[in-house]
């Protein structure tokens, strides 16, 4: 896949799930090159040049954060998301908050691969479903400020009135939101609305919110990718 060299690349590979992470490393190992992987506690403080990371813990090092047991990256890192599915909002939200790339969790090895050489290389990458989708977010209607407020509390199974004395508006002011916020989601009802804005990530609801592992790092996995 590789035709010219490359500068060896470092690969953090920092991630709450045991499997996934196991997965990422078996991956690395499989590509065909001579991969020369590391197991040091050390290696965390290191940094990478490239930090393949979970949802969470990708967006609290695109804003460089200090939080505790979070590896310390270097100027150069670049920061490489899995995430379990496509929301377009929440993506846009990540790639404008820092994270230099994103790939879905049932990627192909190849397009794991891909990303790592592209974030490497100094270049972002997004899987096409993501990148389709955050740009169909571009040429939709947006939401207003307003209908965003009606749209979060309406997610939370709150009625008009309750909606309307939360935000200090009247009750038929908040009927009119509701219909625009229907009418830009293309949904028939509040709840396929909920639904929508949960999909798509402007929302988050129980159902619909990822569970992220109980995770203490111990010994940090990282895979050095030779030319």
């Amino acid at each position: 896949m590789w035709n010219r060299p490359l500068e060896p690349v470092n690969v953090l590979v920092w991630l709450a799930e045991p499997l996934l992470r196991a997965g990422v490393r078996a991956t690395l190992f499989g590509a065909g090159l001579p991969w020369l992987a590391e197991s040091l506690p050390s290696a965390a403080q290191r940094g990478g040049h490239v930090v393949v990371t979970d949802w969470s813990s990708g967006l609290c090092l695109a804003q460089r954060g200090t939080e505790p047991g979070l590896p310390s990256l270097q100027s150069h890192s670049k920061i490489l998301v899995i995430a379990p599915r496509a929301r377009e909002c929440a993506a846009a939200s990540a790639l404008h908050a820092g994270v230099d790339g994103l790939v879905l969790s049932n990627c192909t090895p190849d397009e794991l691969v891909l990303a790592i050489r592209s974030l490497a290389e100094g270049a972002r990458y997004v899987c096409p479903e993501v990148a389709q989708r955050v740009a169909a977010r571009g040429h939709g209607e947006q939401l207003t400020s307003r209908e965003d407020q009606v749209l979060r509390l309406l997610a939370r199974g709150q009625c008009n009135k309750t909606i309307g004395r939360q935000l200090g508006i009247a009750v038929g002011t908040v009927k009119t939101h509701v219909k625009g916020v229907l009418a830009k989601l293309g949904a028939s009802s509040r709840t396929e609305a909920a639904s929508i804005a949960a999909e798509k990530g402007m929302v988050e609801i129980p159902e619909f919110r990822s569970r992220r592992a109980a995770w203490q790092p111990g010994v940090a996995a990282t895979v050095h990718l030779p030319a």
